[in-house]
């Protein structure tokens, strides 16, 4: 299996790419309140959506700290949460203990697998073999409740794909022929392109939404009313509370930044700590790009490193969505 380190920069991608995300977990969580249940502990309105919708969304904790940030994905059956691994062992249990007084089994889900397929033919390659119609759809329920296909924001067409086990492995057989497989470095490197935030262990518990600009990917609903952390959420909101944002950062190092690692800012010659790295790659050339929450009002034209890498360099990157004001 392929890794990012092997990839010089994301313009050399391959025309078909499938990354089985062997490092993220999916949540399920099943039975007849599951709806009620989520709508009182995430940051999105699930009352609207149908059977294969699904939206971005975050757990908080009662001061409205992230545990974790979500896809959420309606199926017939049950909502499945995606996230990456490291984090489950913090935040399943936080959400499970919210759940004794409702009809509902939040578990680690084992019926559907998750794959990232992505390249200029994989569009062609899902109208072929899946649904012609999950190409156009933001995003899709296959026939027969085999699984969903999400298309995934900038860079680069992608989709994300949670499958049934049949089809998954139906699909890893026809595809390998066909397709660079790749780990899942490389579906993170896209998700730090596309300015949107997954929260690993080191960082579960830090940040309230709006630093890691939820409100800016349609993750918050302010107007459904009551949910874990909502007092907070809302303050941030309408009383200006929220001072920090996420940002892309690009630039050179001699290892991979990793989540957890604290960004500096050189300012009148010495390094201050201004923030917190979210998520981060390393592509072969030694090209980097992270995720960080930095304060708002941060300057374009600033210079960075990561404290705990010597000799980087960071410089800011535009990212592809505007930031709404508080």
């Amino acid at each position: 299996m392929l890794k990012l380190s092997q990839l010089k920069d994301i313009s050399q991608l391959p025309d078909l790419v499938l990354c089985p995300l062997d490092s993220w977990d999916l949540i399920s969580v099943a039975g007849e309140d599951r709806i009620t249940f989520l709508q009182g502990q995430l940051t999105c309105d699930l009352t609207n959506l149908k059977p294969g919708q699904q939206t971005l969304a975050a757990q908080c904790n009662p001061q409205g700290k992230v545990w974790s940030i979500f896809r959420v994905i309606v199926l017939k059956d049950r909502v499945l949460l995606t996230q990456p691994k490291s984090v489950t062992a913090k935040q399943l249990p936080e959400l499970q203990k919210y759940a004794a007084f409702s009809k509902v089994e939040i578990k680690k889900e084992t019926e559907y697998q998750i794959f990232g397929l992505a390249g200029c033919k994989s569009a062609a390659y899902i109208a072929k073999n899946a649904d012609a119609s999950a190409i156009h759809d933001q995003s899709r329920l296959l026939e027969g409740d085999k699984g969903v296909i999400i298309k995934q924001p900038y860079p680069s067409l992608r989709y994300l794909m949670i499958i049934k086990n049949e089809q998954a492995k139906e699909l890893i057989e026809d595809i390998k022929d066909q397709a660079s497989i790749y780990d899942d470095s490389l579906w993170n490197a896209m998700n730090i392109a596309s300015g949107v935030a997954f929260i690993e262990q080191e960082t579960s518990g830090l940040f309230i939404p709006q630093m890691l600009n939820l409100q800016a990917l349609d993750g918050i609903s302010f107007t459904k009313g009551c949910y874990i952390g909502q007092e907070t959420i809302a303050r941030a909101k309408y009383r200006g509370a929220n001072k920090r944002a996420l940002f892309i950062l690009t630039g050179r190092a001699t290892k991979a930044p990793k989540a957890g690692q604290n960004v500096q800012v050189l300012l009148n010659d010495n390094w201050k700590r201004v923030g917190t790295i979210i998520s981060g790659c390393q592509y072969g050339d030694g090209h980097i790009e992270v995720l960080a929450v930095l304060p708002k009002d941060s300057n374009a034209g600033d210079v960075y490193q990561i404290q705990e890498i010597e000799g980087s360099a960071l410089y800011y990157a535009p990212l592809p969505y505007e930031i709404e004001e508080e």
